[in-house]
Protein backbone atom coordinates (compact mmCIF):
# COMPACT_ATOMS: atom_id res chain seq x y z
CA UNK A 1 0.00 0.00 0.00
CA UNK A 2 1.31 3.44 -0.82
CA UNK A 3 2.49 5.66 1.86
CA UNK A 4 -0.33 8.15 3.59
CA UNK A 5 1.28 11.97 2.90
CA UNK A 6 -1.70 14.14 5.33
CA UNK A 7 -1.77 17.72 4.01
CA UNK A 8 -1.55 20.32 6.70
CA UNK A 9 -1.83 23.92 5.28
CA UNK A 10 -0.86 26.42 7.58
CA UNK A 11 -2.45 29.06 5.40
CA UNK A 12 -5.67 31.84 4.89
CA UNK A 13 -6.28 31.08 1.26
CA UNK A 14 -5.45 27.43 0.63
CA UNK A 15 -8.32 25.58 -1.71
CA UNK A 16 -9.78 23.01 0.26
CA UNK A 17 -8.97 24.31 4.30
CA UNK A 18 -7.69 27.91 3.66
CA UNK A 19 -7.47 29.26 7.58
CA UNK A 20 -8.60 26.07 9.58
CA UNK A 21 -4.88 26.12 10.47
CA UNK A 22 -3.38 29.08 10.74
CA UNK A 23 -3.37 29.19 14.22
CA UNK A 24 0.14 26.85 15.27
CA UNK A 25 -1.91 25.18 17.89
CA UNK A 26 -4.48 24.04 15.98
CA UNK A 27 -1.78 23.27 13.31
CA UNK A 28 -0.41 21.18 15.57
CA UNK A 29 -3.16 19.48 16.95
CA UNK A 30 -4.27 18.61 13.47
CA UNK A 31 -1.28 17.22 12.39
CA UNK A 32 -1.23 14.42 15.54
CA UNK A 33 -4.52 13.66 14.45
CA UNK A 34 -3.48 12.83 11.14
CA UNK A 35 -0.44 10.73 12.23
CA UNK A 36 -2.76 8.60 14.56
CA UNK A 37 -5.29 8.62 11.19
CA UNK A 38 -2.13 6.64 9.57
CA UNK A 39 -0.17 9.53 7.81
CA UNK A 40 3.46 8.09 7.35
CA UNK A 41 4.33 12.00 6.51
CA UNK A 42 2.56 15.12 7.32
CA UNK A 43 3.39 17.66 4.62
CA UNK A 44 3.32 21.07 5.83
CA UNK A 45 2.90 23.89 3.85
CA UNK A 46 3.18 28.12 4.74
CA UNK A 47 2.22 29.35 1.16
CA UNK A 48 -1.13 28.02 -1.02
CA UNK A 49 -0.59 26.94 -4.70
CA UNK A 50 -3.84 26.76 -5.87
CA UNK A 51 -3.88 27.42 -9.42
CA UNK A 52 -5.17 30.36 -11.57
CA UNK A 53 -7.44 29.33 -13.90
CA UNK A 54 -11.89 29.45 -13.88
CA UNK A 55 -11.87 27.35 -10.23
CA UNK A 56 -9.91 29.56 -8.45
CA UNK A 57 -10.12 32.87 -9.90
CA UNK A 58 -6.51 34.87 -9.72
CA UNK A 59 -4.82 31.92 -7.96
CA UNK A 60 -2.67 31.95 -5.00
CA UNK A 61 -1.28 35.30 -3.26
CA UNK A 62 2.32 35.04 -2.64
CA UNK A 63 3.78 35.68 1.12
CA UNK A 64 6.87 36.80 2.16
CA UNK A 65 9.66 34.91 3.14
CA UNK A 66 9.61 35.77 7.19
CA UNK A 67 6.35 35.55 6.69
CA UNK A 68 5.78 31.81 5.33
CA UNK A 69 8.92 31.14 7.89
CA UNK A 70 6.56 31.88 10.56
CA UNK A 71 3.53 29.92 9.96
CA UNK A 72 5.66 26.69 9.02
CA UNK A 73 8.20 26.83 11.72
CA UNK A 74 6.70 26.73 14.65
CA UNK A 75 4.62 23.73 13.56
CA UNK A 76 7.02 21.79 12.24
CA UNK A 77 8.96 22.14 15.37
CA UNK A 78 6.42 20.77 17.44
CA UNK A 79 5.48 17.32 14.99
CA UNK A 80 8.97 16.56 14.36
CA UNK A 81 9.77 16.14 18.35
CA UNK A 82 7.47 13.41 17.62
CA UNK A 83 8.80 9.56 17.31
CA UNK A 84 7.80 8.43 14.11
CA UNK A 85 6.52 11.11 12.65
CA UNK A 86 7.99 12.43 9.50
CA UNK A 87 7.26 15.96 8.40
CA UNK A 88 8.00 17.42 5.02
CA UNK A 89 7.91 21.19 3.70
CA UNK A 90 5.78 22.35 1.35
CA UNK A 91 7.55 24.81 -0.39
CA UNK A 92 9.10 26.99 -3.60
CA UNK A 93 11.51 29.43 -1.05
CA UNK A 94 14.65 28.20 -0.48
CA UNK A 95 14.94 30.00 2.51
CA UNK A 96 12.39 28.79 3.95
CA UNK A 97 13.35 25.19 3.07
CA UNK A 98 16.37 26.27 5.56
CA UNK A 99 14.15 27.23 8.29
CA UNK A 100 11.74 24.18 7.54
CA UNK A 101 14.67 21.62 7.53
CA UNK A 102 16.66 23.17 10.49
CA UNK A 103 13.17 23.04 12.55
CA UNK A 104 13.07 19.22 11.83
CA UNK A 105 11.79 19.05 8.39
CA UNK A 106 13.41 15.58 6.61
CA UNK A 107 11.37 15.88 3.05
CA UNK A 108 11.14 19.45 0.61
CA UNK A 109 8.15 19.01 -1.91
CA UNK A 110 8.71 21.55 -4.56
CA UNK A 111 6.03 22.34 -6.34
CA UNK A 112 7.96 24.59 -9.12
CA UNK A 113 9.43 21.32 -10.46
CA UNK A 114 12.71 22.23 -9.71
CA UNK A 115 13.02 25.81 -11.13
CA UNK A 116 15.24 27.32 -8.58
CA UNK A 117 18.85 25.30 -8.05
CA UNK A 118 18.73 26.51 -4.74
CA UNK A 119 16.36 25.23 -3.43
CA UNK A 120 17.47 21.69 -3.95
CA UNK A 121 20.82 22.81 -3.10
CA UNK A 122 19.05 23.06 0.28
CA UNK A 123 17.61 19.59 0.50
CA UNK A 124 21.11 18.63 -0.54
CA UNK A 125 23.02 19.92 2.01
CA UNK A 126 20.31 19.07 4.72
CA UNK A 127 20.44 15.39 3.37
CA UNK A 128 16.66 15.60 2.77
CA UNK A 129 14.29 13.60 0.14
CA UNK A 130 13.12 16.34 -2.70
CA UNK A 131 10.25 16.07 -4.43
CA UNK A 132 9.66 17.28 -7.63
CA UNK A 133 5.85 18.36 -8.40
CA UNK A 134 5.04 18.68 -12.45
CA UNK A 135 4.10 22.40 -13.11
CA UNK A 136 4.38 24.64 -16.21
CA UNK A 137 4.24 28.52 -14.84
CA UNK A 138 2.34 29.46 -12.08
CA UNK A 139 0.02 26.12 -12.82
CA UNK A 140 -2.42 28.33 -14.35
CA UNK A 141 -4.72 25.94 -16.39
CA UNK A 142 -5.36 27.65 -19.82
CA UNK A 143 -2.80 27.72 -22.88
CA UNK A 144 0.22 27.94 -23.38
CA UNK A 145 0.24 26.26 -20.03
CA UNK A 146 -2.12 23.00 -21.02
CA UNK A 147 -0.70 22.76 -24.45
CA UNK A 148 1.14 19.54 -24.91
CA UNK A 149 2.35 17.57 -27.88
CA UNK A 150 2.02 14.21 -26.32
CA UNK A 151 0.55 14.66 -22.69
CA UNK A 152 2.27 11.32 -20.80
CA UNK A 153 5.32 12.00 -22.81
CA UNK A 154 5.75 15.63 -22.19
CA UNK A 155 5.42 15.69 -18.94
CA UNK A 156 7.89 12.69 -17.90
CA UNK A 157 10.37 14.42 -19.68
CA UNK A 158 9.77 17.96 -17.85
CA UNK A 159 10.14 15.75 -14.66
CA UNK A 160 13.13 13.91 -15.96
CA UNK A 161 14.89 17.19 -16.39
CA UNK A 162 13.74 18.63 -13.60
CA UNK A 163 15.49 15.36 -11.87
CA UNK A 164 18.89 15.86 -13.69
CA UNK A 165 19.00 19.39 -12.33
CA UNK A 166 18.25 18.42 -8.99
CA UNK A 167 21.37 15.73 -8.90
CA UNK A 168 23.39 18.35 -10.65
CA UNK A 169 22.52 20.41 -7.96
CA UNK A 170 23.65 17.67 -5.33
CA UNK A 171 20.48 15.36 -4.46
CA UNK A 172 21.13 11.88 -4.89
CA UNK A 173 19.23 10.05 -7.35
CA UNK A 174 17.47 7.66 -4.54
CA UNK A 175 16.33 10.69 -1.86
CA UNK A 176 14.26 12.15 -5.35
CA UNK A 177 10.85 12.15 -5.37
CA UNK A 178 8.64 12.89 -8.70
CA UNK A 179 4.63 13.81 -8.82
CA UNK A 180 2.65 13.83 -12.06
CA UNK A 181 1.05 17.42 -10.94
CA UNK A 182 -2.68 16.94 -10.84
CA UNK A 183 -4.87 20.14 -11.86
CA UNK A 184 -1.45 22.34 -12.42
CA UNK A 185 -0.92 23.08 -16.05
CA UNK A 186 -3.53 20.54 -16.88
CA UNK A 187 -7.34 20.13 -17.30
CA UNK A 188 -9.21 17.85 -15.55
CA UNK A 189 -9.09 15.45 -18.52
CA UNK A 190 -5.38 15.34 -18.51
CA UNK A 191 -5.02 15.13 -14.92
CA UNK A 192 -7.17 12.23 -15.03
CA UNK A 193 -5.10 10.74 -18.50
CA UNK A 194 -1.75 11.27 -15.83
CA UNK A 195 -3.96 8.96 -13.06
CA UNK A 196 -4.25 6.58 -15.42
CA UNK A 197 -1.05 6.22 -16.62
CA UNK A 198 0.85 5.48 -13.82
CA UNK A 199 2.91 2.79 -15.16
CA UNK A 200 4.91 4.65 -17.35
CA UNK A 201 6.12 7.24 -14.75
CA UNK A 202 7.15 4.38 -12.56
CA UNK A 203 9.18 3.21 -15.63
CA UNK A 204 11.55 6.10 -14.41
CA UNK A 205 12.68 4.79 -11.73
CA UNK A 206 11.73 7.30 -9.69
CA UNK A 207 9.66 7.05 -6.73
CA UNK A 208 5.82 8.47 -7.11
CA UNK A 209 3.91 10.74 -5.24
CA UNK A 210 0.31 11.91 -6.68
CA UNK A 211 -2.08 14.21 -5.14
CA UNK A 212 -5.64 13.83 -6.19
CA UNK A 213 -6.91 14.82 -2.66
CA UNK A 214 -10.29 17.11 -3.40
CA UNK A 215 -9.03 18.71 -6.38
CA UNK A 216 -11.08 20.41 -8.75
CA UNK A 217 -10.52 17.92 -11.70
CA UNK A 218 -12.79 15.72 -9.26
CA UNK A 219 -15.55 18.34 -9.25
CA UNK A 220 -15.06 18.64 -13.56
CA UNK A 221 -15.48 15.11 -13.94
CA UNK A 222 -17.85 14.68 -11.78
CA UNK A 223 -20.69 17.24 -11.45
CA UNK A 224 -23.43 17.18 -8.65
CA UNK A 225 -27.16 15.90 -10.53
CA UNK A 226 -27.96 19.59 -11.07
CA UNK A 227 -25.07 20.20 -12.97
CA UNK A 228 -22.70 21.89 -10.22
CA UNK A 229 -19.40 21.47 -9.37
CA UNK A 230 -19.16 20.18 -5.62
CA UNK A 231 -17.44 22.12 -3.27
CA UNK A 232 -14.32 20.67 -1.82
CA UNK A 233 -15.45 18.84 1.22
CA UNK A 234 -18.10 17.09 -1.22
CA UNK A 235 -15.24 15.33 -3.27
CA UNK A 236 -14.06 12.61 -1.12
CA UNK A 237 -15.84 9.95 -3.09
CA UNK A 238 -13.60 11.32 -6.13
CA UNK A 239 -10.63 11.50 -4.24
CA UNK A 240 -11.04 7.71 -2.81
CA UNK A 241 -11.61 6.36 -6.60
CA UNK A 242 -8.25 8.65 -7.96
CA UNK A 243 -6.59 6.56 -4.59
CA UNK A 244 -7.54 3.70 -5.34
CA UNK A 245 -6.09 4.25 -9.08
CA UNK A 246 -3.23 5.40 -7.21
CA UNK A 247 -2.62 1.85 -5.74
CA UNK A 248 -3.41 -0.07 -8.88
CA UNK A 249 -1.26 2.64 -10.70
CA UNK A 250 1.73 1.83 -8.12
CA UNK A 251 2.23 5.16 -6.78
CA UNK A 252 4.45 4.83 -3.80
CA UNK A 253 2.94 7.73 -1.82
CA UNK A 254 -0.21 9.57 -2.13
CA UNK A 255 -0.90 13.02 -0.75
CA UNK A 256 -4.37 13.37 1.37
CA UNK A 257 -6.20 15.52 3.62
CA UNK A 258 -8.53 12.74 4.60
CA UNK A 259 -6.49 10.24 6.00
CA UNK A 260 -8.31 7.66 7.77
CA UNK A 261 -10.80 7.63 5.09
CA UNK A 262 -8.28 7.33 2.34
CA UNK A 263 -6.13 4.31 4.12
CA UNK A 264 -9.24 2.52 3.83
CA UNK A 265 -9.97 3.15 0.18
CA UNK A 266 -6.16 2.11 -0.34
CA UNK A 267 -6.35 -1.03 1.67
CA UNK A 268 -9.45 -2.11 -0.09
CA UNK A 269 -8.44 -1.55 -3.37
CA UNK A 270 -4.67 -3.20 -2.35
CA UNK A 271 -6.73 -6.12 -1.07
CA UNK A 272 -9.18 -6.08 -4.86
CA UNK A 273 -5.78 -5.63 -6.85
CA UNK A 274 -3.37 -7.95 -5.56
CA UNK A 275 -5.07 -11.37 -5.86
CA UNK A 276 -5.29 -10.14 -9.70
CA UNK A 277 -1.33 -9.81 -10.12
CA UNK A 278 -1.15 -6.32 -9.14
CA UNK A 279 2.18 -4.14 -8.42
CA UNK A 280 2.87 -4.90 -4.37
Amino acid sequence: MPELWGVLNVTPDSFSDGGRFLDPSAAIEHGLRLAEEGAHVLDVGGESSRPAGHTYGRGFEPVSVTEEIGRVVPVIEALSAQPGIRVSVDTVKPEVAVAALQAGATIVNDVQCAADPALARAAAEAGAEYVIMHNRGRGEVRPPNTAYADLVSDVIGELLAAAERAQSAGVPRASVWIDPGLGFAKTARQSAELLSSLGRFRKTGYRILVGPSRKSFIAELAPDPSGARPPAGDRLGGTAAAVAMCVVGGADAVRVHDVAMMRQAAAIAEALWLPRGGAS
